[in-house]
C-alpha cells in the first residue's frame, strides 16, 4: 500500500521510538515543537487551566534501555518498584513535583457509556468510532494559529494528552475527554496529575503481566521519577539550577546499552537510594504542593480522629445493667450448695481478695501490681455466675449498712460493662471455692466492692482526659474548616459582584447595539439622500430638467 507522502512530527517520532525492547508513541519532541510556537496568549489560556508547567519542560530524548531495567522490577502485587528489597512507591507528591500537575480535586473519569456531546462531532469523532487523531489534531493547531480562545484550549489539550500525558497504541484520543472540557473554566478543577499516575501504573502492570511489545503513558515522568529516587545515569542540572517542575531542570540523558544499566542496577547501594522526594522551600510554596501537602494533612488527621473513636462493641449495655438491677440472670448457674465449698478454694479466694485491698496504696505501686492470668481467669468466671448471688447479698445487707448497697451499686454498673461470654468447663467445686468466703466474711465484699468502685473512677477519669484531648482536636478542626468557610464566602461575594458587573455590561451591550441599529437606519437615509443629490448634479451638469 502506497504511503502518503505527508509526514507530521508525530509521524517521524513513532517511527523513531519502534526500535528497542518496546515501541511507543510518546512524542515529548512533537509536544515540546508545538509548545515553543505558541505566542503568550496562548501561553496564559493553557496557564489559566492547569497545564502551565509542561510548557517549561524542555524536549528530552527517553532512555528505553534505563525504562526496560525499571519496568522489570515493577511488582504487581506491591504496587511498586522493588530495589534492593526496598519497596520505592511512585506517590502523588512525585507527579506534582516533577510535572507540575494538579493531584487534588476531581478525578477526570470519561465512562464508556457516556453520552455523544455536540463538541465530538465538532472534532471528526461519530458514535460508532469515538477517537480523535493526533494527525487532525495537530492540523487543527495551524489552522487557528494564534488564536487563544477556548476551542485552542480543548485542541492543545487533546493533543498534549496524545502525545505526552496518556498516549495509547492507536495514536488517538478518546472524544469523550470533550465532556471534561466542554466547560473550559472547570478543567483546571479536576485531578489531572492523579489521573496521569493511574495511567502510569495500569501500563506497568499490564506490560509486567502480558510482557506488551508496546508501552503507553507518560514515559518522561517515568525516567525523570528514576533520576530523582536512584542515582543511576543520573544526568546534570540545566544551569546547575532548581527548577518547578523537576521535569525541566534535568538535561538530556546519555546514550547506554542495556547491559551496562542492567550492571548499575546490580550494583546499586542503599545511599544511592531516595526513597521519599524532600522539599525544596520554592516548591512549598507552589499552590499544586501546598494544596496535596494540606490534604494529606486533613486525611492524616481524620484517620487518627477515627482510630481513636474505635471503641469495643458493647450494645447491650443498658439492657444488662436493667436485668441486673431485676434480678434478672444473664446466664444460667446451677444450683449451689456454699456448705460444700473446700478450704483450699476459701484460702485462694481470700489472696485475691488481698490483691485487691492493695488498691489503697500508692499509684506508683498499683502500676507494679499485676494479675496473673490464672486470677484474671477466676475473675472472667466468677463475673459471669456470681453476678446474681452478689445482688441478692446486697438486698440483705441493705438495712444494716447503707454504705455497702452503694458499693453494690457501682460493682453492678462496672460488671455490666465487661463483655458477656460463655461459662468455661471448669468443675463445679472450683466456683464454690470462690464464692465460700463471700458468706463466711461480710467484710471481703465490702473490700472488693470498694476497690472496684476505685477502679471505676479512675477508669472514668481517664475516659474523661481522653474526651477532652478529643473534644480539643475536634475545636481545632471545626476552627479550620470555619477558616476555610469564610474564603469560601469571600469567594462567592466576589463571583457574585462578577456576576453583577456582568449583568450590568449586558445591559450597556444591549443599548450599544441600539445605538448601533439607530447609527444604521441614518446611515441608510443617508445614503439614500446622497444617491438623490448624486442623481440630480449629474442631470444639472448634463442640462437635463432637473424637475
Amino acid at each position: 500500500m502506497k504511503r502518503t507522502t505527508r509526514r507530521s512530527s508525530v509521524g517521524v517520532e513513532e517511527v523513531r521510538n519502534s526500535v528497542g525492547n518496546f515501541s511507543t508513541r510518546f512524542s515529548l519532541p512533537s509536544f515540546a515543537k508545538r509548545a515553543e510556537k505558541l505566542n503568550d496568549d496562548q501561553k496564559k489560556a493553557i496557564k489559566k487551566v492547569g497545564f502551565g508547567n509542561l510548557l517549561k519542560i524542555p524536549n528530552q530524548t527517553i532512555s528505553k534501555n534505563l525504562l526496560v531495567e525499571l519496568m522489570e522490577r515493577w511488582s504487581i502485587e506491591k504496587h511498586a518498584f522493588m530495589i534492593l528489597s526496598k519497596e520505592l512507591k511512585i506517590t502523588p507528591m512525585d507527579v506534582a513535583l516533577i510535572l507540575g500537575l494538579r493531584v487534588t480535586g476531581d478525578p477526570p473519569i470519561v465512562h464508556d457509556d457516556q453520552p455523544f456531546v455536540h463538541l465530538e462531532t465538532e472534532y471528526g469523532a461519530a458514535t460508532w468510532n469515538r477517537r480523535i487523531t493526533v494527525t487532525s489534531l495537530e492540523s487543527r493547531l495551524e489552522e487557528l494559529g494564534g488564536v487563544a480562545d477556548d476551542d485552542f484550549v480543548r485542541t492543545f489539550l487533546l493533543f498534549t494528552f496524545g502525545t505526552f500525558l496518556f498516549p495509547n497504541s492507536n495514536g488517538k484520543v478518546d472524544s469523550r475527554y470533550l465532556a471534561l472540557l466542554e466547560d473550559i473554566e472547570e478543567v483546571c478543577h479536576f485531578a489531572w496529575g492523579a489521573a496521569v499516575l493511574e495511567d502510569v501504573f495500569r501500563w506497568l502492570c499490564k506490560r509486567k503481566e502480558t510482557n506488551i511489545q508496546y508501552v503507553g503513558g507518560c514515559l518522561i515522568f517515568l525516567q525523570i521519577w528514576s533520576y530523582e529516587h536512584i542515582d543511576i545515569a543520573r544526568p546534570s542540572l540545566l544551569d546547575g539550577k532548581m527548577r518547578f517542575p523537576r521535569a525541566s531542570r534535568w538535561e538530556n540523558s546519555r546514550s547506554q546499552q542495556r547491559q551496562w544499566f542492567a550492571t548499575k542496577f546490580k550494583e546499586l547501594k542503599e545511599n544511592q537510594i531516595i526513597l521519599h522526594l524532600s522539599l525544596c522551600s520554592e516548591e512549598s510554596e507552589t499552590d499544586i504542593v501546598k494544596e496535596l501537602v494540606e490534604a494529606q494533612s486533613v486525611e492524616m488527621e481524620l484517620s487518627m480522629l477515627n482510630k481513636s473513636l474505635t471503641i469495643p462493641k458493647n450494645d447491650d449495655l443498658s439492657m444488662k445493667i436493667e436485668k441486673l438491677q431485676q434480678g434478672i440472670e444473664l446466664s444460667p448457674v446451677p444450683e449451689i450448695n456454699i456448705e460444700r465449698v473446700s478450704s483450699s478454694a476459701q484460702q485462694d479466694t481470700l489472696k485475691r481478695h488481698q490483691v485487691l485491698d492493695e488498691d489503697k496504696l500508692s499509684p506508683e505501686s498499683k502500676e507494679v501490681i499485676k494479675p496473673s492470668p490464672d486470677t484474671e481467669l477466676d475473675i472472667a468466671v466468677e463475673s459471669s455466675s456470681v453476678r446474681q448471688e452478689r445482688l441478692k447479698q446486697v438486698k440483705a445487707l441493705e438495712d444494716d449498712n447503707l454504705n455497702l448497697e452503694s458499693r453494690r451499686a457501682q460493682q453492678v454498673i462496672e460488671l455490666s460493662s465487661e463483655p458477656e461470654m460463655d461459662l468455661p468447663t471448669q468443675s463445679l467445686g472450683a466456683w464454690m471455692d470462690r464464692l465460700k468466703p463471700l458468706n463466711t466474711m461480710q467484710t471481703e465484699p465490702d473490700v472488693q466492692a470498694d476497690n472496684k468502685a476505685h477502679a471505676t473512677t479512675h477508669h472514668c477519669v481517664l475516659e474523661e482526659n481522653e474526651l477532652r484531648t478529643r473534644i480539643q482536636f475536634l475545636e481545632g478542626l471545626t476552627s479550620r474548616l470555619e477558616k476555610e468557610n469564610g474564603e469560601l464566602r469571600r469567594e462567592n461575594a466576589t463571583l457574585r459582584d462578577k456576576l453583577l458587573s456582568n449583568s450590568m455590561m449586558g445591559e450597556q451591550n444591549v443599548k450599544l447595539k441600539k445605538e448601533v441599529e439607530d447609527l444604521k437606519s441614518e446611515n441608510k437615509l443617508l445614503s439614500t439622500s446622497s444617491d438623490g443629490l448624486v442623481s440630480r448634479l449629474e442631470r444639472i451638469v448634463l442640462g437635463e430638467d432637473v424637475n
